[in-house]
């Protein structure tokens, strides 16, 4: 038989000097100076670190004899966390605060594992199993076995850290090549629907659930937008106390931190774990909420910051979509309402008529692109001549659609009755075919140049300034209410006779009531001022000095109204 290893006959010698009760101390320091040699060997071994610290443990309890022993690691929130043992119970306390706490793991016998004065692990051992006490020598190998473990462990968790960081790296290139790809197709999409359903579809295959859904905020509240998974077990309509909680979540928060409330309880028994917030500065738009993993997994501060980057690019393709769409309808009013211009342009007279012994003219200024305010020229048989100036109550196309028709009656019915007859009839078929709150002021008037007489009647507009060749100056109003608002309205007709210099203006309010800067009205005194400034000249001549006048006034503060003159010079 061949003759056994120096070490091994050590052992041997060791161990029955043991069992008799003895242990020379040379035998035991060889002994322990084996162990040290085996733990070094193990602790440089190819294993991965668990096998290593478990076979390291081993040692050490086979040297000591000791029942029990564990290997807790410091982790990065300064508690210590069994990372190799034998003998703990399995279902016992897996981690210590400090390593006073070491009693309530069943240890007798401590020993920090030190790297550059920082505590890295801790050695700890039961009682042995032949209830001899632990002596000064067994303590001494204890600190020689964490001297030589101190190394490795450090380098194991420089390891575990960095193995850690490369698989968190590794799910943000994977995260960051998801929202890189959803983010193309998110910006080639224009449909909302198409963009819900993807992200949602998006944040359950990522996240690896079963069910989520989209909540957009409305007028009535949060409300259901899209769905996936939900079988009908979460309501489509948030009340009002679930409408604040979800306004107060600024971060992808769990549910079951959520404060409690009956929203709370909904969301729980439908299977929700997650609620990712829809956020556009103060304002929040929306929110996702999640289902539980299949697999029982928590979600990671990695599927947090997927969730809420995921969801800004929700909220800017959205947003995206919305404002694509109020630029198409931008484009389509901009295109009504040049057509309804055009439409108004073509209303008004090509040109100024010629009457002998008077002269004339006439412009119309729209406060918007189409305006209310119209004024016409219709001849009439016999060398008379009728003028008309209205303004249409609101503003732009209805406004302007509403002018059409009061155009075509007057064009249809000049002519055909006295002013007064007309005024009737116009109101009778406007209170039968607008709406209640629409109606029309208008001054009709037909001038006889033979007679040098001016028949008119004023229905509820501003009256005309009739301004003499001496400067005298008084207002034409003899007619009734505005056009289309009662059923019973009576006219009145009024006349005047003009002799040469005499001057009539027709205007509507956005002359009398053009505001100046500071907020005061241009007002009738201005008007007859600016219109006894131009007595010695044409009709055009009153009529650039009174628009010149209300412009200059109004100066940076713009028109708050259309502003139309008719002017009407008697010539000598």
């Amino acid at each position: 038989m061949a003759e056994l290893p120096v070490v091994f006959q050590y052992q041997q010698a060791l161990d029955e000097f043991r069992r008799e009760g003895r242990e020379p101390p040379l035998l035991k320091r060889m002994s322990e100076l084996i162990s040290l040699l085996d733990l070094t060997t193990t602790l440089n071994s190819a294993l991965s670190s668990e096998e290593i610290l478990d076979a390291a443990l081993l040692i050490v309890l086979g040297e000591l004899q000791a029942s029990r022993g564990a290997l807790l690691v410091r982790e990065d929130d300064g508690r210590f966390r069994v990372r190799a043992s034998r003998g703990l119970p399995a279902d016992g306390q897996r981690e210590i605060g400090s390593e006073a706490e070491a009693a309530t793991l069943g240890l007798a016998l401590t020993c920090p594992v030190k790297k550059r004065e920082r505590t890295i692990a801790l050695i700890g051992l039961g009682p042995r199993t032949d209830a001899r006490p632990y002596g000064e020598s067994d303590l001494g190998f204890l600190r020689s076995v964490a001297a030589c473990a101190a190394t490795p462990i450090e380098n194991g968790l420089i390891y575990h850290e960095l193995r850690e960081l490369n698989q968190r790296l590794s799910v943000k290139v994977f995260q960051l090549h998801n929202l890189f790809d959803i983010s193309r197709e998110l910006t080639a999409s224009f449909d909302e629907d198409t963009i819900r359903n993807l992200v949602t579809t998006t944040l359950i295959g990522h996240l690896m659930v079963s069910r989520a859904a989209m909540y957009r905020a409305s007028a009535e509240g949060f409300v259901l937008a899209c769905e996936r998974g939900l079988r009908g077990e979460d309501p489509p309509l948030l009340d009002a106390g679930a409408s604040a909680l979800a306004e107060s979540i600024r971060v992808p928060t769990p549910v079951h931190e959520l404060p409690e409330s009956a929203w709370k309880e909904r969301l729980l028994r439908a299977g929700m774990a997650l609620v990712v917030p829809l956020r556009s500065g103060d304002r929040n738009d929306g929110f996702f909420t999640v289902g539980e993993r299949a697999s029982g997994a928590a979600f990671s501060d990695e599927d947090y910051d997927f969730a809420m980057t995921l969801a800004r690019q929700a909220l800017a393709a959205l947003e995206s979509v919305r404002l694509q769409g109020a630029r198409v309808e931008k484009q389509r009013q901009d295109r009504e309402m040049q057509i309804a211009r055009e439409i108004q342009q073509s209303l008004f007279p090509a040109e100024r008529p010629v009457v002998a012994g008077f002269d004339v003219a006439a412009e119309s200024r729209p406060c918007y692109q189409v305006g209310g305010d119209h004024y016409d020229f219709i001849p009439l048989p016999q060398g008379r001549l009728a003028l008309s100036i209205a303004d249409v109550s609101g503003k732009g196309a209805p406004a302007s659609i509403l002018m059409a028709s009061v155009h075509a009656s007057l064009r249809a019915l000049a002519g055909t009755a006295r002013p007064l007859d007309l005024a009737l009839r116009l109101n009778q078929f406007l209170y039968e075919s607008t709406q209640p709150n629409k109606y029309v002021t208008l001054v009709y008037a037909e001038l006889d140049p033979a007679a040098r007489r001016l028949t008119y009647v004023n229905a509820g507009h501003v009256p005309p300034y009739l301004v003499r060749r001496d400067g005298r100056a008084s207002r034409l109003e003899a007619g009734g209410p505005a056009l289309g608002l009662l059923d019973d309205a009576a006219y009145e007709e009024g006349y005047v006779d003009l002799a040469p210099g005499d001057l009539v203006a027709m205007v509507t309010d956005g002359a009398t009531e053009a505001q100046s800067v500071a907020g005061e009205e241009f007002g009738d005194a201005r008007v007859e001022a600016a219109l006894r400034g131009s007595a010695g000249g044409c009709a055009g001549d009153a009529l650039r000095s009174l628009v010149g006048g209300v412009l200059d006034w109004a100066g940076s503060a713009g028109c708050s109204d259309d502003l139309t003159v008719l002017t009407l010079k008697a010539e000598g």
